[in-house]
């Protein structure tokens, strides 16, 4: 019991942080793969082993550097998740695009490419058209929120 305290307590702080500094969000990642805010509320917390909150660029976390910018929230559970998950690279072929794509999350750009994503987030996809007078790509791009 001390430990489900533990952890919503733990999540409360973060999102309630977060919340007082900006309008942005985190980037949440679940054994590995950037999912929903919404995917969160369907885990059980006695099914998640552990819980670190990234607020800088850190080696443990290397492959997400990008995404840190505002906070990452890096879970891992007990026993993993069966999510259906796609690469970055594989979600740009997905929605039709080149590889020269550029990809958002959050507002942030993503330049590692084998990133994975849920799938799940590639509903909420955005494709935004190059664009001189309002974005200044040469590409189109994608963007997610997560939120």
């Amino acid at each position: 019991m001390k430990k489900l305290i533990l952890v919503f307590s733990v999540l409360f702080c973060v999102q309630f942080s977060f919340a007082q500094k900006s309008e942005t969000n985190p980037i949440y990642i679940v054994d590995n793969v950037i999912v929903s805010n919404v995917l969160l509320h369907s885990f059980n917390p006695e099914d998640i082993e552990s819980i670190q909150v990234y607020k800088s660029p850190s080696s443990q976390i290397e492959q997400y550097d990008d995404l840190v910018k505002n906070g990452l929230i890096n879970i891992n559970m007990k026993k993993p998740l069966n999510l259906e998950k796609v690469t970055v690279s594989e979600a740009k072929k997905k929605l039709n695009l080149t590889l020269e794509s550029r990809f958002f999350l959050n507002d942030i750009e993503v330049h590692n490419e084998s990133i994975l994503i849920a799938e799940e987030l590639l509903k909420r996809a955005r494709i935004l058209q190059p664009d001189k007078k309002f974005n200044n790509y040469k590409v189109p791009a994608i963007s997610i929120e997560t939120n």
